[in-house]
């Protein structure tokens, strides 16, 4: 039996509706969409499906459960393993919701089942250049907390995580102690804040991996939105978090790839994949978490670091997951991302 790496997975778990449509509707106005379909979603839960898929070739019945384990959290083939952490009401989507995760391999110890309706998120999808919106209620995630906040291994069973992904779908606090607990653990984490919320200027130096978008970055650093459409604003952006002690800034910028930078000094930008036929944009960030996580893990098995390396892989993922209507159903499976 080869040793496995855990990840640590703690964000939102929701049930997404997805709208089909010409055109977001303008402000006062109402229209009617072309179709309407219910898609297991939420950030953290994306995000857990993307390490899984990413990192393993498609199995040949995809409708047959991936054995997880017999709660030992061992598995015998996997190179990763992926422990999610989060909460669901006590409604019919909790159920589906846990059960998608589980299906995939994914340790669900950790996600709790609350009285209450579980998250859902509407999003509304535009048919012509697949770009999406989301308005989410949190719900059952906003319940969640770490069974031992003091303890780094309570979001593992028990196990010590290589790697700790959070999302703020959970509510901040918890997130910064997590972040906080992790770093004195010398466990690597990575923050993907999103939904974007003022964070404590301490939990950056907590931070090892930050990714984001513009819209999150502009207002993480009290920017206008229109001050990160250069190379100087994703620049100015990237440079605000390394001062306040992350290593590595990774800022996705949509069809014109990523910009990163890192406290070595290295930065540089990173070009997306070309002639992508974009269904629905929802998912493609979770997805670049996700792959550029194994990266991670893969390359520090390997005694290396190359961020451009993994930001290239993360691009790619995501070019697939775009192609497809929903978030987790569309994430590409490792054999799917080179096609």
């Amino acid at each position: 039996m080869t040793t496995s790496s855990i990840i640590a997975v703690v964000g939102g778990i929701n049930m997404d509706l997805v709208f089909e449509t010409e055109r977001a509707p303008d402000k006062g106005e109402s229209l009617d969409a072309k179709s309407i379909a219910y898609f297991p979603g939420g950030k953290g839960a994306n995000t857990a499906i993307a390490l899984h898929r990413t990192s393993h070739t498609k199995p040949a019945n995809t409708d047959a459960t991936i054995k997880q384990d017999d709660g030992s959290g061992i598995v015998d083939r996997h190179d990763i393993r992926v422990f999610m952490n989060s909460a669901v009401g006590d409604d019919q989507f909790g159920v589906e919701l846990k059960a998608t995760l589980e299906n995939h391999g994914i340790n669900i110890s950790g996600v709790q089942t609350v009285k209450g309706p579980s998250g859902i998120c509407c999003v509304v999808v535009e048919i012509k250049n697949g770009a999406s919106r989301g308005l989410a209620y949190q719900a059952a995630n906003l319940e969640w907390n770490a069974s031992d906040p003091h303890t780094i291994e309570s979001l593992a069973c028990g196990f010590r995580p290589d790697l700790v992904i959070t999302h703020l779908g959970i509510p901040r606090k918890r997130i910064e102690k997590i972040l906080e607990t992790a770093t004195k653990a010398g466990v690597d984490t990575i923050l993907n804040p999103s939904p974007a919320d003022y964070l404590v200027i301490t939990t950056y130096k907590n931070v090892t991996h930050l990714i984001l978008n513009k819209q999150e970055a502009a207002h993480l650093t009290a920017q206008e939105y229109a001050d990160l459409a250069t190379p100087v604003g994703w620049a100015k952006a990237a440079a605000y978090f390394v001062d306040k002690g992350v290593d590595n800034v990774v800022i996705t910028l949509a069809e014109k790839g990523a910009y990163f930078a890192t406290r070595g000094e290295k930065k540089g930008k990173i070009d997306a994949v070309k002639d992508v036929a974009v269904k629905d944009t929802t998912g493609a960030g979770d997805t670049f978490v996700g792959m550029y996580a194994v990266e991670v893990i893969q390359q520090k098995k390997r005694g290396q670091w190359d961020i451009e390396a993994a930001i290239k892989r993360a691009c790619k993922a995501s070019a697939r997951t775009i192609e497809r209507l929903g978030a987790q159903e569309s994430i590409p499976w490792l054999d799917e991302i080179d096609g």
